[in-house]
Parts: C-alpha cells; sequence; structure tokens
C-alpha cells in the first residue's frame, strides 16, 4: 500500500470522526413533527381560556389538581396550568381525600399524595377511586380506596393495607362508611368492614349522602338508609337527578331539562347533554360541537368545542384547535358565529360569557315522567393523539311522558375515570354504578374519571 494512499484513508476516517461527533449539522427532517390537531384546556365561566389548549386529553379539577397529558405522559396541573406533579405516568386517576391511583410505564398501579410522593408502591393491577370509610361525626377520618386483583375489586386503606377483599365484579368508592358492590349485575351496600346491609337486587345506586342513599329496582325508587331499612319514594325528590333544580329528559334522541315538578322547562333540542354543575350545563348541538347553557338554556358560552366537560373548580377542560384562541384566550368570532347557527335558539350575536336572549322557554305542564339513567364509558388513544370511545347505557323511570331521565356519566377514564369520552386517561376505565360500567368478566373496568367524555374518562369515567 503507498504512503499517498495511506495518507488518503487516514485523512477520511478522521473526517468521519469528526462529523460523528457532531461536526455535522443535525438533520431536522428526522425529528418527529409536532401533534397538530384539537387538544384540551381549560375555560373560566366567561368561556375565555385560563389554561391554553395543549394537552392530548384532561380530566376535570379535583381537590384543586387536574390530570393532563402532554405528550403521552400524564401529570398534574394546579390552576395556572403548571405542572405540579411531573409527567410521567402511563394512566391516572383524579384526586378523593388527598390520593390518587397511577400507573407508571410498564408496570402496575401505586398510590400517591397530593405531593406527588408514592404511598403504596406499584403493587396493583388497578386502583379505584377512593372515599371516606367512616361515617359522618366520627373524629377519625377513614379513607379506602378500590383496587383490582384479577377480575374482582375490593378496597384498602390509604397505606395500601386490603380491608375488604377483592369479590366484587364492579364497585363505588366509599361515602359516609358504605360503599355499593356488585355482583351479577346487582348492587347493595356494605359497611366499612364489609358487611352487607341488604340482599344484592339494585339495578341503580348512589351514594350515601346525609346518612341516606337512593336507588332503584326495576321502575321502583326508594331510599336506604345504613341499616338497610327502606321506604319508597317518588323520583321527582331525588337529589341524583336534579342538580341546581334542573334533571335531565331525553326523547327521540333529544335532550332537554325538567324541573322537579315533572314540566319542561328547557325544550329537548340537544343532541347530548350533561348535568347542570355550578350553574351551566355541557350541551351538544347538530354540528357535534359542544358548549355551555343556563338555567333558561341560553348559550352563554357557544357550542364550539369538539369535547366539553363540566365545570368543576370554577375551571371546565374543552378541546378545540388551538388557531381558533386569540392571546387573550378569546374564541374567534367566526367561530362563535359559525358553532350557533346550528342551533335555532341561540342568540347568533351573543358574545362569550353573556347571554342576550330574552324569554324562557317553558314546557306544556302535561310531562311527569321521571327516571334515572347513568353510564361510564372506556377510551383508548393512538399515539397518533387521535381518540375512540364508546358508551352505552339505559334509562328508567316512571310517569306518563315518555321523555325519562337519562343521566349521562361517560367519562376521560369515571374520574379515571378518566376523564371518559375523550378525556378518559385510563384503559380501563372506572366501575359505574350502572349497567353501563364497562367491566368485563375478565378485566372490569376501574372505578376512574367520571368527568371525562371524549373518551379520557379514565375514568373517567382522562371521559
Amino acid at each position: 500500500m503507498s504512503r499517498n494512499f495511506k495518507l488518503a484513508l487516514t485523512i477520511l476516517l478522521t473526517s468521519i470522526t469528526v462529523s460523528g461527533c457532531g461536526g455535522a449539522k443535525k438533520d431536522d427532517s428526522l425529528q418527529p413533527p409536532p401533534e397538530l390537531g384539537p387538544k384540551w384546556g381549560f375555560i373560566d365561566h366567561s368561556g375565555k381560556f385560563v389554561i391554553k389548549p395543549e394537552f392530548r386529553r384532561a380530566l376535570a379539577f379535583s381537590e384543586g389538581l387536574a390530570a393532563a397529558d402532554l405528550s403521552a405522559r400524564w401529570g398534574y396541573i394546579d390552576n395556572t396550568g403548571k405542572f405540579v406533579i411531573e409527567r410521567q405516568f402511563e394512566e391516572v386517576n383524579s384526586f378523593h381525600m388527598g390520593y390518587a391511583g397511577v400507573k407508571v410505564f410498564g408496570g402496575k398501579w401505586e398510590l400517591i399524595d397530593k405531593n406527588g410522593n408514592a404511598v403504596t408502591g406499584p403493587l396493583f393491577e388497578q386502583i379505584g377511586d377512593c372515599g371516606q370509610a367512616s361515617k359522618p361525626l366520627e373524629p377519625t377520618t377513614v379513607i379506602y380506596c378500590a383496587y383490582r386483583e384479577g377480575a374482582k375489586w375490593g378496597f384498602m386503606d390509604n397505606h395500601g393495607v386490603t380491608k375488604v377483599n377483592p369479590a366484587y365484579d364492579n364497585v363505588e368508592p366509599y361515602s359516609e362508611g358504605m360503599a355499593a358492590v356488585a355482583k351479577m349485575g346487582k348492587w347493595t351496600y356494605i359497611d366499612n368492614t364489609g358487611k352487607q346491609i341488604c340482599d344484592f337486587k339494585f339495578d341503580k345506586v348512589e351514594p350515601f349522602k346525609d346518612r341516606v342513599a337512593e336507588a332503584y329496582f326495576g321502575s321502583d325508587f326508594v331510599i336506604i338508609d345504613d341499616n338497610g331499612t327502606m321506604s319508597m319514594s317518588d323520583p321527582l325528590n331525588s337529589n341524583s337527578i336534579f342538580h341546581d333544580g334542573l334533571g335531565l329528559s331525553l326523547k327521540k334522541g333529544k335532550y332537554g331539562f325538567i324541573n322537579k315538578a315533572g314540566k319542561t322547562v328547557i325544550k329537548r333540542r340537544f343532541t347530548d347533554a350533561d348535568n347542570f354543575s355550578e350553574g351551566v350545563a355541557v350541551v351538544g348541538v347538530a354540528s357535534a360541537r359542544k358548549g355551555y347553557i343556563d338555567a333558561k338554556g341560553q348559550f352563554v358560552i357557544p357550542p364550539v368545542f369538539e369535547n366539553a366537560l363540566s365545570f368543576s373548580d370554577k375551571l371546565a377542560a374543552v378541546k378545540i384547535d388551538p388557531r381558533f384562541i386569540a392571546d387573550d384566550g378569546s374564541i374567534s368570532a367566526s367561530e362563535v358565529e359559525a358553532a350557533l347557527k346550528y342551533d335555532p335558539h341561540a342568540t347568533v350575536n351573543a358574545p362569550v360569557g353573556e347571554s342576550t336572549g330574552t324569554g324562557t322557554e317553558t314546557g306544556t305542564g302535561t310531562e311527569t315522567g321521571t327516571g334515572t339513567g347513568t353510564g361510564t364509558g372506556t377510551a383508548t388513544e393512538a399515539a397518533t393523539g387521535t381518540v375512540t370511545g364508546t358508551a352505552t347505557g339505559t334509562s328508567t323511570g316512571t310517569g306518563s311522558d315518555a321523555g325519562k331521565e337519562a343521566a349521562k356519566n361517560v367519562a376521560p377514564a369515571k374520574d379515571t375515570k378518566a376523564p371518559a369520552k375523550d378525556a378518559a386517561p385510563a384503559k380501563d376505565a372506572a366501575p359505574a354504578k350502572d349497567a353501563k360500567a364497562p367491566a368485563a368478566p375478565t378485566a372490569p373496568a376501574a372505578p376512574a374519571a367520571k368527568d371525562a367524555k371524549d373518551a379520557p374518562a379514565p375514568a373517567a369515567k382522562a371521559k
């Protein structure tokens, strides 16, 4: 080999080495493009964004924190949008009683506190919501959290110690020392020792409040106390049907609202609706977009969102294309005008956060039928950032009107439930109180985000 050839070879190898150490410019074309399209953010009651839409998924605020997914990792933000618990989780629940279940990547679920500290370690196949296992006025507050082992659900305390063995197909969180549990599609209640207060007989149950709970079997509506004593009641007296004095009414695929006299006060004209919360309700219109109405049925925040959750802690999670948002957080006027044309009762010129319509909508006074319906959803999200979700459910009721109530809780995962349709975080949705709960016999859904609907919900359920 000639000296000239050796010299040329040495120069060539040196050049390659230098380039490999950073001498060459990085080819940006090889980097993954930023995610485009609609994102989740948070608005206040004026309809302005206080946390800009940048999240792939999000759950409603609970106890001052909201779960949010940025770049396929979940963390928790405060009401300024700052991550106070860093993005590090594959699946999450909302905080309840100071604790939340989270799933580490490639691992199992563990319980964390509001500082992000692990309380139990990643030991569980799934963790649901936490609740108050002590009765009212007891000197010490006892906290139990739902967890799944195999296909069955049980309860542990906030240190990870089992208190009620996993034996149930589905469960609801403890409230005032009582929890609803299900086997073979029927529900009952247990105390904090796991003792049943009656047989598995109910088709739908609500949590205990003021030492009583509401439950249904067939078309019968009963009030049950913590001793198992039941009394028949009128569904129009239900606290679970009515929120802010109004209850959902469904007929021929359209939603409206009735008052406690059974009279229609907001005509059935919406394709989707949630219960009232903080004075407003999420509703859907023909364009498949969502907005918020007041108790008169008038839009106070126009239906411009691809998905929206109920207000909680004075903020609401909504999904929209960030290009429609101005620097001051307001929504494009052209988007508002285009959205309002899908609702014949809307005031086209109504500014965001203000209602200018006049008059009220009243029913004929002949509708008296009421009932209830609940549901949960499961959600999965592909790496592309698209979301799909499903939800099923039933409604039951009594009376002369076909517009019986259907209170729909579809969720990011139940409050994991997440957030339920799109907000839902978890792949395994939270156990629901009714037949809508997507609990497969081999892997029932976790009691998570009820607040999420486009498919978060987690729970719930980022639905």
